[in-house]
């Protein structure tokens, strides 16, 4: 039997838990709104939604399933909590839609796009680090590092056949796409042990499935 996690710490994981999906679903929401491209995840999914008449955040549910089976697949079990993450996401991220404003002029729709993707990023952090439930893709990412892939490397090749399928779709692919594609590995290997550091929870599940030499 593993050792009782202390109630702070608990508390604290709920918490990254709640916010994270919330701010990685606004930030997602923000991001089309904005209107230069989101990430290549939801540009697929918006892709997809175009075609069949779904909102973004429903395409979502149906995509991060088949995510989730493929991290099972190669491993990674998914808990209970990403499951409810796949739907929580998916629906702050029409709310998300619904309810930020749709900034006209280059300057306003550049600055709500830095605004949202740095919401989103921090999602992101936070809900993997709350040890309940990843989203899908960092549950893949997580599955490929455990198979011994660097963190970095296994994100920029998820990003990638991503963004290969959403130029297909012909998702709403722009300058954020790009940087998305771009960034999103480095910024997460530093911004995991990071905030974990910060918050004062262990680093992803504090299991054999992720050595911790390879979260860096």
């Amino acid at each position: 039997m593993g050792a009782r996690v202390p109630s702070g710490i608990r508390f604290r994981r709920f918490t990254l838990y709640a916010v994270g999906f919330s701010i990685a679903g606004l930030g997602i929401g923000g991001l089309l709104q904005a209107r230069l491209g989101t990430d290549p995840f939801d540009a697929v999914n918006a892709g997809i939604g175009a075609h069949i008449g779904l909102a973004v955040g429903q395409c979502s549910w149906i995509n991060a399933s088949l995510v989730l089976l493929l991290a099972w697949l190669l491993g990674r079990r998914p808990k209970i909590g990403t499951v409810a993450l796949v739907f929580f996401l998916g629906l702050m991220i029409d709310v998300g839609v619904a309810v930020l404003p749709r900034v006209s002029g280059l300057p306003g729709r550049g600055v709500e796009a830095a605004l949202s993707l740095a919401a989103l990023y921090l999602g992101l952090t936070s809900f993997v680090l709350s040890g309940i439930g990843a989203g899908c893709l960092e549950e893949l990412m997580l599955s490929l590092v455990a198979k011994g892939f660097r963190l970095h490397r296994a994100r920029w090749g998820i990003e990638v056949v991503l963004l290969a399928l959403a130029l297909v779709l012909r998702g709403p692919i722009n300058v954020v796409t790009v940087l998305f594609v771009a960034l999103t590995g480095p910024v997460l290997s530093w911004s995991i042990p990071n905030l974990a550091s910060l918050v004062r929870v262990p680093l992803p599940d504090h299991d054999p499935e992720i050595p911790l030499g390879d979260i860096r």
